[in-house]
């Protein structure tokens, strides 16, 4: 197999990001990777550009690729190592076009493509992330620095409310899941958020740091907006209503519980469900972290169990979202490569099925799932990217002001 190259920028605080999009996307930037073109400078003629290169129809595999032949390479922007099994079956797929794969998080994936894109370099063809705090879509998307494409032949087989995703298309969805230790606890032992703010759980709760990490920030946005949920959370908990203390409301009050009860921060859900799965331990940790991290327990002798059944809800949804960059110099391997990961019209290309698996949900109603719970199971909050956009700023305030 081939590898990913691997394109590691300097670690940045997406609200920080958010703050400073507009300063950034005037700045030039160095380039990364061979496929770097220069380009004219960006201006109202994106969107022109997504209509010329047909970014609002519906074409199949076979037209796409006699003309994507001619382009003779796509570049990908990942969030996932996964792509390099997208790599080896897209050009097994399709001779003659290659793909040339960056893995890079979906937080300096933002910086990049904003300094890029000021600099009028046009270098991703495809974009693959999750939202980021609503950036990607309130900046990004609405600048015209990526763009949707939206195949109606693979869109019209997804569920709701993916069928009708205004912020691009989604192939799978993925959820923050309650790690354990499965050889001490045979049952999940955290059954309400709220538990893990009780004595029992103090100093035996790793997170990612949500200064470091957009996910976990975005499950306490999520936290946050739902709030009435998580004071309800408490109720059943702990049978009488919370006392908010100066919080502003039952959401902000968890994460500051939370935060005081001797928090383990990491930078990394991979060390997160290690310590947590490591066999031999009394008293392991609680651990929250990707659902499809339960990858990390094959072949490493972990324990792990994931519970999804949380009151009041697992956390909000994550959602993978795929892009056309702006002025993409190969359109039609792009599209190709967005149809090949999303399953293709009939739901079997193989580019969705490295993201088939335990812990992640594929949007179709068409694709058999790895994962055991139904989709239409999935106990998860809205992911809403204009409420946590506006109010990234806020929370990262209030973390803040715990430490």
């Amino acid at each position: 197999m081939q590898h990913v190259k691997r394109t590691i920028g300097r670690t940045a605080v997406i609200m920080g990001l958010c703050a400073s999009v507009l300063a950034m996307s005037a700045c030039g930037s160095s380039t990364t990777g061979s496929g770097d073109k220069k380009a004219a400078a960006p201006g109202a003629a994106s969107s022109s550009w997504a209509e010329s290169a047909g970014l609002n129809k519906t074409e199949t595999a076979d037209e796409l690729y006699a003309k994507a032949k001619g382009e003779g390479s796509v570049v990908l922007y990942s969030m996932s190592s996964r792509v390099s099994d997208v790599k080896d079956s897209f050009e097994a797929k399709y001779p003659g076009i290659k793909l040339e794969a960056y893995n890079i998080s979906s937080v300096d994936m933002l910086e990049k493509l904003i300094r890029e894109h000021g600099a009028g370099i046009y270098n991703a063809d495809v974009v693959f992330t999750k939202d980021t705090g609503g950036t990607f879509t309130m900046e990004l998307l609405k600048k015209g620095i990526v763009h949707k494409y939206m195949p109606s032949d693979i869109v019209g087989k997804m569920a709701e409310p993916y069928k009708s995703q205004v912020e691009g298309l989604v192939p799978y969805v993925e959820a923050r899941g309650i790690f354990y230790n499965a050889e001490v606890y045979k049952t999940p032992p955290i059954a309400n958020w709220w538990d893990l703010t009780t004595p029992e759980w103090k100093g035996r709760v790793m997170l990612s740091d949500p200064m470091k990490s957009a996910d976990t920030m975005d499950l306490f946005l999520g936290m946050v907006q739902n709030a009435d949920d998580m004071k309800q959370a408490y109720k059943d908990k702990f049978g009488k209503d919370i006392e908010l203390n100066g919080s502003p409301n039952a959401g902000y009050e968890f994460i500051k519980r939370l935060s005081k009860n001797d928090l383990i921060l990491t930078n990394s859900g991979g060390d997160i469900v290690k310590a947590v799965g490591k066999t031999g331990q009394a008293k392991p940790p609680i651990g929250l972290a990707v659902s499809t991290k339960l990858r990390e327990a094959q072949g490493q002798g972990l324990k792990l169990g994931v519970s999804y059944d949380v009151k009041p809800k697992v956390s909000q949804v994550e959602q993978a979202l795929l892009y056309v960059g702006d002025q993409s110099k190969h359109p039609n391997a792009a599209k190709l490569l967005i149809r090949w990961m999303a399953g293709e019209a009939d739901g079997k290309a193989a580019g969705l099925k490295p993201f088939n698996i335990a812990g992640a949900w594929s949007t179709r109603s068409d694709v058999a799932q790895a994962e055991e719970l139904p989709l239409s199971k999935l106990n998860v909050w809205k992911y809403d990217p204009v409420y946590f956009y506006e109010n990234s700023p806020k929370v990262r305030d209030f973390w803040l002001k715990q430490q």
